[in-house]
């Protein structure tokens, strides 16, 4: 801008001083310096403009005096523009720096994030596949107490049928033994009266008068032999049934004692259950019923206050149906979690409070901190995320007051 300014100076200066020498010119060619003749007539007078060389020296001079201020002023300002455009440039670096170093820290606390989101969602993760594997186990104790409990049934059956079948045996085996002696003794009393009576014949042939009379003591002897010796068989055989029937009476009277104690056991953990379970439906019960009678003494107070003040409550039976409709949809959201929710043995008599945010449509926002027992609180938060969706009223009032629920969780078997 300063040097278009310092052309113009320049080029209005040169014209004036070529105008200034031009009329000078004109002014010397138009002067006659020979002696002046008087004029025959009027002459005509030419008026011109003398100009000071002195004076155009001085507007030169001022011209050149107002360069030099120009000149040493666009040197002060462009001194003035190098010096604000280097700290411009120094700012603009510093400013870059700044914003590299907030760039820097900014990543780097980005990064931090990541790191506690990721350390976080691994936590989660394990925390998940700990649940998991606890439930894992509650199920697999739960099948092997099933499959010890079916082994124990099958071995006391086999016990019993063993028992019987080792008693069936001793006795048949007592039995024949008891014949096989019987008929032993028979056959060597039987040998022995033959080789008396081949001997008696003997000496009955050499003294058979002498010996008629011993013969026949012989013969009543001999009678008296095979009436001991079936005696002593039909003895032999009671005996044997004797104690085949007692060996059967002892393995029948073990198999019944062994099958009235596991009946007695079996009674004595469904009577634990039952009781148990009476238990918990008793302190659910009283549960509820302190909740009944709180609320209907709330709504008594609420009429007494109506009452008092003149008014009856509008819309109090409508009041009443949704609060037995949010009754009825909590008894159906805990229901469908019980389907989802494994519990084992060790869980039975405690139960967890817990907290869960619900959609309008039953899906599962948000599960709080439970209250109560550790594992049934992550068992019972387990079944929640697993049940997802829950059942929910297409009344929008009812359907409210169900989207931030306090249930109480009881494990039952």
């Amino acid at each position: 801008m300063f040097r278009n300014e310092d052309g113009s100076i320049r080029k209005a200066l040169v014209i004036s001083l070529g105008l200034h020498v031009l009329v000078g010119v004109l002014f010397l060619v138009g002067v006659n310096f020979s002696t002046p003749k008087r004029p025959t007539q009027a002459a005509s007078i030419i008026e011109a403009t003398m100009i000071d060389d002195g004076m155009v020296a001085a507007q030169a001079e001022r011209l050149a005096e107002m360069q030099a201020q120009r000149s040493a002023q666009q040197a002060a300002e462009q001194a003035q523009a190098d010096a604000e455009r280097q700290a411009a440039e120094e700012a603009a670096r510093k400013a870059a720096e700044q914003a590299a170093a907030a760039e820097a820290a900014r990543q780097a606390e980005q990064q931090k994030v990541v790191a506690q989101q990721q350390a976080k969602a691994e936590a989660e993760r394990q925390r998940v596949l700990e649940q998991q594997r606890q439930a894992e186990e509650a199920r697999k104790a739960a099948e092997a107490k099933k499959q010890a409990e079916a082994e124990a049934a099958r071995k006391a059956a086999e016990a019993k049928k063993q028992a019987e079948a080792e008693a069936a045996r001793k006795a048949a085996e007592a039995k024949k033994q008891a014949e096989a002696e019987a008929a032993r003794k028979a056959a060597e009393a039987k040998k022995q009266a033959e080789a008396e009576a081949a001997r008696k014949a003997a000496e009955a042939k050499k003294q058979a008068e002498a010996e008629a009379a011993r013969k026949a003591e012989e013969a009543r002897k001999k009678a008296e032999a095979e009436r001991k010796a079936a005696e002593a068989k039909k003895q032999a055989e009671a005996e044997a049934a004797r104690k085949a029937a007692e060996a059967k009476k002892q393995a029948e009277a073990e198999a019944a004692r062994k099958a009235a104690e596991a009946k007695k056991q079996a009674e004595a953990e469904a009577a634990r259950k039952a009781a148990e379970a009476k238990k918990q439906a008793e302190a659910e019960a009283a549960r509820k019923a302190a909740e009944a009678r709180k609320k209907a003494e709330a709504e008594q107070a609420m009429k007494d206050l109506e009452s008092l003040m003149g008014s009856a409550p509008p819309g109090s039976s409508s009041s009443a149906a949704s609060q037995g409709e949010v009754d009825r949809y909590t008894g159906m959201i805990i229901a469908a979690i019980q389907r989802n929710w494994l519990v084992g043995p060790t869980m039975v008599g405690k139960q967890c409070r817990i907290n869960v945010r619900v959609a309008p449509d039953g899906l599962i926002l948000t599960i709080g901190q439970g209250q109560g027992d550790a594992e049934v609180c992550r068992s019972a938060e387990l079944a929640i995320r697993k049940t997802g969706t829950l059942p929910m009223p297409k009344d929008p009032d009812v359907n409210k007051q169900l989207q931030n629920l306090n249930l109480t969780l009881i494990p039952r078997l």
